[in-house]
């Protein structure tokens, strides 16, 4: 199944898409469409058929296909570091260094925190100008942080109600006990800010900020009109700033 991972990373790249060979002995991947060179991979037309069922790629013409949400995460998870595969498929993850507790610097990884700021900010109005604005693009910001924070270091069985682990201001339950309240509030901020829109606004919210989904692709889940979406984000986005004001003062 090497081949089949293989097709559908080189199908994540813009544009590419896999189509049947001239030759018609199974499929190619293509980049760019551009169905005049040779294919940079290869399945067969049994691998594509359960790719098919899967709901990995998804029809876009005659014997062609390109790669589906589910695809894009499958990608995401199969090239993540280990431990990382569940929140690889919803962001993208970077290295950094970081100050633990005892104030020393360590690598680690985490959500390069400018993906989703420099996707939004992309996204303009007829006129060419910034469709989001500075409070609209800060709230989208200030959820995507308490959502990594709340899912950092939990793990199956954590017992958030369970008693302290130490008496002590120095020992290491304490420390513990710190870490465990920084999540549990930051989990409280995103779900106190959250219930304060309305459940369609929610909805497009948590999908473009937390699980990284297109604006067309929701439309059509959601069975909007074009380019409706993207109001919607905006709307949402400006009651979840005025949501954190709110929790934040």
């Amino acid at each position: 199944m090497a081949n089949v991972e293989r097709a559908l990373t080189q199908l994540s790249s813009a544009g590419a898409i896999l189509a049947r060979t001239k030759n018609g002995e199974g499929y190619g991947v293509f980049p760019r469409g551009d169905r005049r060179r040779r294919p940079t991979a290869r399945v067969a037309a049994s691998q594509v058929a359960a790719l098919q069922s899967s709901g990995a790629i998804k029809s876009v013409g005659e014997d062609a296909f390109a790669i589906s949400e589910a695809g894009q995460s499958s990608v995401k998870r199969h090239a993540s570091q280990p431990g990382e595969a569940f929140l690889a498929q919803h962001v993208d993850l970077e290295n950094r260094s970081v100050i633990d507790e005892a104030g020393l610097t360590r690598a680690a990884r985490g959500v390069a925190q400018d993906t989703l700021l420099r996707r939004l900010s992309g996204l303009s109005n007829g006129a060419g100008a910034g469709w989001l604005n500075a409070h609209e693009l800060a709230a989208a910001r200030m959820l995507r942080d308490d959502w990594e924070v709340g899912q950092r270091g939990l793990t199956r069985g954590s017992d958030l109600t369970a008693a302290p682990l130490s008496g002590s201001a120095r020992g290491p339950g304490n420390a513990q006990e710190q870490r465990l309240a920084i999540r549990c509030d930051a989990r409280r901020r995103m779900g106190d800010a959250l219930e304060e829109l309305a459940l369609p606004l929610r909805r497009i919210v948590e999908r473009v900020c937390l699980s990284e989904h297109g604006l067309e692709a929701i439309e059509r889940d959601e069975g909007w009109p074009a380019r409706s979406a993207k109001l919607a984000l905006k709307l949402g986005l400006a009651q979840l700033a005025s949501a954190y004001v709110a929790i934040r003062r």
